[in-house]
């Protein structure tokens, strides 16, 4: 027991990090299971995964030196301008009536973003804003080598069991009495008997990449060649476009940046991808059918445009309240969110935090060969069409964390 205590300290940056950038699909895959074959009432999880986070980052506090960080200051106070004026700003309010865009994009009227305001503002309070102010006064020090390994024993330990779970549930809906489900594309059924599809499945995407690496590397090529097309496979059933697109953007900067021979050996993975995105544009491209290629893209952009151009009261100096009662959802584009909830002066703040980070991997020419920068690009793309960015966990802690880091000039992967 010792033992173990003794490698946990020793590895506990690498293991907050994992923590961290893992710990949210763990636990949605851990209460689905629970969901699907227990139903013990008291097993949420992802309740749990929250907690734990809490009292993980205090222990963290007392675990390394302390270092005042300027930086992190500053993208907390983009999660205080959200949090003050949740509570005490002006809330936006329509201008015209939403009823159109609810009956245009096929849109559940009842799961408006209003109701989820307590949630929103507690896991930003302890989840974003306590693990920020702990990174902000604290030297962090991480062993990226070590960080790698963990993670890649994590990510196939996870698409295992995942794949073990999504075929054993296929299998009982498809033999469920008086019901149909259809499991390909974009039209899939997945959402409907998933929790949480986008968090379940995310960590995939990273493990897309330590796969590529490892074939970069020349390493266990089956093996690794076997859980791409796992993942892919996986994208598929889901539905989740996104996330194909996510490890097609990966893959094209990785191979390009390494090897062109590595590209040409895997050419028929970026041919097979670019069939499926002509597929779902060309025969799927129905702005009525609820999540097709097509009313996915209008309904973002619909968003935006809800958010910048049809709303009265907007403050756009320093933010304002978002969750307002005639307004149904969040903007899904993590700028845009930064705007509505911290004004200018919040965009003004992640700007200046966004030139810190590129001259970080800048100047230790460690663009697209760091591990953890292209899991910080593949967020940040992500963040750019789903989610709202101030209960983002993984974005806004991978971010303190690597204002808070001095030696990735350790990590890069050769």
């Amino acid at each position: 027991m010792n033992k173990i205590i003794k490698k946990f300290n020793s590895n506990i940056g690498e293991v907050y990090l994992v923590y961290i950038i893992f710990g949210l699909s763990i636990s949605i895959l851990l209460k689905d299971i629970n969901l699907t074959f227990f139903q013990f009432s008291f097993f949420e999880t992802i309740y749990f995964y929250r907690i734990i986070l809490i009292f993980f980052t205090l222990y963290l506090f007392f675990s390394f030196p302390r270092k005042f960080n300027l930086n992190i200051l500053l993208l907390s106070l983009i999660s205080i301008l959200f949090l003050f004026n949740s509570l005490y700003g002006e809330t936006i309010v329509l201008e015209n009536n939403q009823n159109y865009l609810i009956n245009k994009f096929n849109i559940d009227p009842n799961s408006f973003f209003y109701n989820e305001k307590f949630k929103s503002l507690i896991i930003n309070l302890f989840n974003i804003f306590f693990p920020l102010c702990v990174l902000m006064f604290i030297k962090l020090s991480i062993n990226f080598n070590n960080f790698y390994k963990i993670s890649y024993a994590f990510c196939e330990l996870f698409l295992i069991v995942l794949s073990i779970f999504v075929t054993i549930k296929l299998f009982q809906l498809h033999f469920k009495p008086d019901q149909e489900n259809f499991y390909f594309g974009i039209e899939s059924d997945f959402p409907k008997n998933f929790i949480n599809p986008h968090g379940l499945l995310y960590i995939l995407n990273i493990y897309f990449i330590q796969n590529i690496i490892e074939i970069y590397k020349k390493k266990n090529l089956k093996k690794n060649l076997i859980y791409i097309f796992l993942i892919i496979t996986l994208f598929l059933i889901s539905g989740s476009v996104i996330f194909l697109g996510l490890c097609f953007i990966t893959f094209l900067i990785l191979t390009l940046n390494k090897s062109k021979k590595l590209f040409i050996y895997l050419l028929p993975i970026v041919f097979i991808s670019l069939f499926l995105i002509i597929y779902y544009i060309l025969y799927q491209s129905n702005q009525d059918i609820p999540g097709s290629l097509y009313n996915s893209i209008a309904l973002r952009i619909a968003y935006i445009k809800l958010f910048l151009l049809d709303t009265i009261d907007l403050n756009y100096i320093y933010g304002s309240n978002i969750f307002s009662k005639n307004i149904y959802t969040y903007p899904h584009n993590f700028l845009i969110d930064i705007f509505i909830c911290s004004g200018f002066f919040g965009l003004f703040l992640i700007g200046l935090l966004l030139v810190k980070i590129n001259k970080i991997f800048k100047n230790k020419n460690l663009y697209f060969s760091n591990f953890v920068f292209l899991i910080f690009f593949q967020l940040l793309l992500f963040s750019l069409l789903s989610g709202f960015f101030f209960v983002n966990i993984e974005l806004n802690i991978l971010c303190a964390i690597i204002l808070n880091l001095s030696n990735f000039k350790d990590e890069k992967i050769t």
